[in-house]
């Protein structure tokens, strides 16, 4: 079965146009700089490239593009002072990406020129910008990308969202949330001391998840299992779809060899997993089907389409704001995350092509004390809250932004 799902991966990457293979162009890091004189904002690059910078006003824009890239950023370094309060990126046309900076005021942009890599310096992107100097030439453009789009586009057509335009949902009016409480029946998940069940509290958390977001009167809300029942992870992902969910969340427990170890972490799909411990996370949670005695050799056509699917690339970057959106709402809820709380990995739950995903690790049934909280009342709920509270968030955020 291994061999045939290799062949299946094989098969996707023979598929994708060569620009998608590993020469395909990355943003690795961004920060900023602050000087008496101007704002410096730095991109990290895999490789050199093309590009075009520029600003827009009404509201206040520094905007650039690249050939179509992969994004990496998971936290931005020095953004205070910057006069920046928001990022975002995403596929402006097909072969052409772009990034937009929210600015707090009107800016300009003195210089934008791209570094050779040195040492240990990557390919950069160096733009400096502050107040405006010359308002006769705010408007300049600086690089030599062509960017090729409708002959007269209206501003609408050519401004870029805050966030991924949500997948477009016909049949109701309210947005259908899919809670996925994970494990069940034959499989525990992880088991802590006392022998505290992982599916136990996953689905404790689902449930007052389910009454929390239905409580708000804005959501249909949709569980894969509402109880104790084993459930093969690809049927969970069909569930998602057939009930054309807007938002998936797999609710889990982890387990680690470290007892101190303690706090939530919210985790998106991704063909390369963010860090070893993640990779191993994936493989453990992935199993399930195994414990359940699912012969995996039926699934292959259903494992191949949702591969294939996986190019859509659209549903990834929803999914990884809604997973921003998401630790802010935890940390607002003073909720302990672990450092680096959003991570990726090739979580099989997560490979609905079409709906932003997240999966939700709420803490440790490895550390004691957590996993005697994780089975609380109180802390139940206060999960599901700041959970419900994210979901409002991302839909906040797309209304206002598709403004």
């Amino acid at each position: 079965m291994m061999n045939r799902f290799f062949f299946i991966l094989g098969l996707l990457f023979f598929l994708l146009p060569a620009g998608g293979m590993a020469q395909s162009l990355s943003v690795e890091d961004l920060r900023f700089g602050v000087h008496p004189d101007k704002k410096r904002l730095v991109l990290d690059l895999n490789k050199p490239t093309d590009f075009r910078s520029f600003v827009l006003t009404n509201p206040n824009r520094l905007v650039i593009d690249f050939p179509e890239f992969n994004w990496k950023p998971q936290t931005i370094d020095n953004i205070s002072g910057s006069a920046v309060t928001g990022i975002r990126q995403g596929v402006l046309e097909p072969g052409i990406s772009r990034i937009v900076l929210d600015l707090e005021k009107e800016s300009q942009i003195y210089n934008a020129f791209l570094l050779p890599a040195k040492g240990n310096l990557k390919d950069r992107l160096v733009i400096d910008y502050g107040d405006v100097r010359d308002k006769a030439n705010i408007d300049k453009r600086f690089g030599s990308l062509s960017v090729m789009q409708a002959p007269t586009p209206s501003k609408q057509a050519l401004a870029i969202p805050k966030a991924p335009t949500p997948a477009k949902k016909t049949r109701t009016k309210k947005p259908i949330i899919i809670i996925d409480a994970g494990h069940g029946g034959v499989d525990p998940g992880a088991i802590g001391k006392g022998n505290i069940h992982e599916k136990m509290i996953t689905l404790g958390i689902a449930q007052r998840l389910k009454s929390s977001l239905e409580a708000t009167g804005r959501y249909k809300v949709i569980m894969t299992r509402a109880d104790d029942r084993f459930i093969k992870l690809y049927d969970r992902v069909k569930i998602a779809r057939r009930h054309e969910g807007s938002l998936f969340i797999s609710i889990h427990a982890d387990s680690v060899g470290r007892a101190p170890v303690r706090g939530a972490s919210i985790y998106t799909l991704s063909n390369k997993a963010s860090d070893a411990q993640t990779a191993k996370l994936a493989a453990r949670e992935n199993r399930a089907d195994l414990i359940g005695g699912v012969d995996l050799d039926v699934e292959d056509k259903e494992v191949a389409d949702i591969l294939l699917d996986l190019v859509r690339r659209d549903t990834q970057n929803q999914s990884r704001f809604f997973a921003n959106t998401m630790v802010d709402s935890f940390n607002k809820s003073s909720i302990k995350l672990l450092d680096g709380p959003h991570r990726h990995a090739g979580f099989a739950v997560l490979k609905a092509p079409d709906i932003p995903s997240v999966l939700i690790e709420t803490g440790f049934v490895s550390n004691p004390s957590e996993a005697r909280r994780l089975t609380q009342r109180d802390y139940q709920e206060k999960i599901a809250q700041a959970i419900t509270k994210g979901v409002d968030l991302y839909f906040d955020r797309l209304a206002k932004y598709s403004e």
